[in-house]
């Protein structure tokens, strides 16, 4: 069958360390060896620990769920601006770095708290924030003979660590997460399963996310996200119409590349020397956009000034016509530790001593040590297979037809992969070729 794949994870490691650690720490029943509807009480009295699960919230709204998207598109375009590196090709998951993100910020206090907000560009905070994150995977995750998308959650817990069930129960009720005992201590072990649970639930896209030196005794919390989806192209390319082309790079230098062939009804626009296409997935419940300047010396200058509405007047101008489309037909593998992007962006707090975090543990001084994202996106005639993963390290401290024009995306373009109905984008890169010396 003619399918697209796309798998994407989220995972944030999380371990801590008091100035003087209670003896009897190690030797506490684990209250997540059973499900997380079996986690013990907050051990602390309740007005110290109202939680997001506690306090009574109901169903998120549309409206509450568009201004979600809303931020996390901002935040895609403002962590594409700090990531864009014209002489390679960048492909990240905002979807997944938010949502992971989101878990987080569930656990977090006072100026810890504000600043994910800020950074992460969230309308709202505790319960209704879980809410709205909720009602978008409901919205996004969905199942037919066209597509398949799927979404897995996990929560890996050091044995003997207790974290503030009400906590547990809000990452349950609103990313559904399943909660698993580990030992950190023996890295090699809990990395191998930790990577196991994510290939199996990407479709093996996704493997060695986690390494052994990123965790330690210290280590307390993985938070894991997987999404996968399958679909094919709405129209497929012609698979004996690919051929090797000279592709430029930003500088206007020749590389070598491979375009795609695909002739028929196509949603293109010209806009002030943009040429944009849109491929619907099967199903037109998915797209991928495409925008590509012709003059190739604006590139660089051109995308650090993307958003949402440039994204919108594009989308406006689109329109079905007759053309014949060559397209790249590619591989990128990225990866990027995301700590000092964020400290560019403002997002301090998280990372520091005094990091508050007391919405997961009254215990220990959490703070993040680390925050890795990976991702991974082929491009061919039958469709898209991608995946993302992310760890985040938290330690102590009808008319007749004209001939159809060419569309030849033959430069350097900027493409993101998006729900139509929410205008969520789940996937977002800029593809370019390495020159030839």
């Amino acid at each position: 069958m003619n399918k697209i794949l796309l798998s994407l994870i989220m995972a944030l490691a999380l371990c801590g360390c008091e100035k003087e650690a209670p003896a009897a720490l190690a030797s506490q029943e684990n209250p997540f060896a059973q499900p997380v509807s079996a986690v013990s009480a907050d051990p602390a009295p309740a007005a110290q620990t109202a939680s997001v699960a506690e306090t009574p919230v109901g169903p998120a709204t549309a409206e509450q769920v568009s201004a979600l998207v809303k931020g996390d598109n901002a935040f895609a375009w403002e962590l594409f601006k700090q990531l864009a590196d014209p002489k390679q090709p960048v492909f990240f998951s905002p979807y997944s770095i938010s949502s992971a993100m989101a878990m987080l910020t569930l656990g977090a206090k006072g100026e810890t708290e504000k600043q994910l907000l800020e950074t992460l560009a969230f309308p709202d905070k505790g319960p209704l924030l879980g809410k709205e994150f909720q009602k978008l995977r409901e919205s996004l995750v969905s199942s037919d003979e066209r597509f398949t998308m799927t979404d897995a959650n996990s929560l890996w817990l050091n044995i003997g660590f207790d974290v503030l069930s009400s906590y547990a129960q809000s990452l349950k009720e609103f990313f559904s997460g399943e909660a698993r005992s580990i030992e950190f201590a023996k890295n090699k072990e809990a990395a191998a399963t930790i990577n196991n649970w994510i290939s199996d639930h990407t479709r093996n896209l996704i493997k060695d996310l986690i390494s052994p030196e990123a965790l330690s005794a210290d280590t307390r919390l993985v938070l894991v996200n997987a999404v996968s989806f399958l679909a094919k192209w709405e129209t497929p390319f012609d698979e004996d119409g690919t051929r090797k082309y000279s592709l430029m790079d930003y500088t206007g230098r020749a590389g070598k590349g491979e375009l795609m062939r695909q002739e028929g009804m196509i949603n293109a626009a010209e806009v002030d020397g943009v040429t944009a296409v849109e491929l619907n997935y099967a199903g037109r419940k998915y797209s991928l956009l495409a925008m590509m300047p012709q003059d190739v010396a604006k590139f660089t200058s051109w995308e650090k000034n993307i958003d949402d509405a440039y994204i919108e007047n594009i989308t406006k101008s689109l329109k079905r016509e007759n053309a014949v489309l060559m397209f790249p037909k590619f591989t990128t593998e990225y990866s990027q530790s995301l700590v000092s992007v964020f400290k560019d962006m403002g997002l301090a707090s998280p990372f520091a001593y005094g990091a508050d975090f007391t919405g997961i543990s009254l215990k220990e001084q959490l703070l993040v040590s680390e925050i890795i994202h990976k991702a991974i996106v082929k491009i061919y005639e039958t469709g898209t297979e991608a995946a993302a993963a992310t760890a985040v390290m938290v330690k102590c401290t009808g008319m007749a037809m004209k001939p159809p024009k060419e569309i030849r995306f033959n430069k350097p373009f900027v493409y993101l992969i998006r729900e139509k109905e929410t205008g969520a984008i789940l996937f977002l890169g800029h593809y370019t070729v390495k020159a030839e010396k």
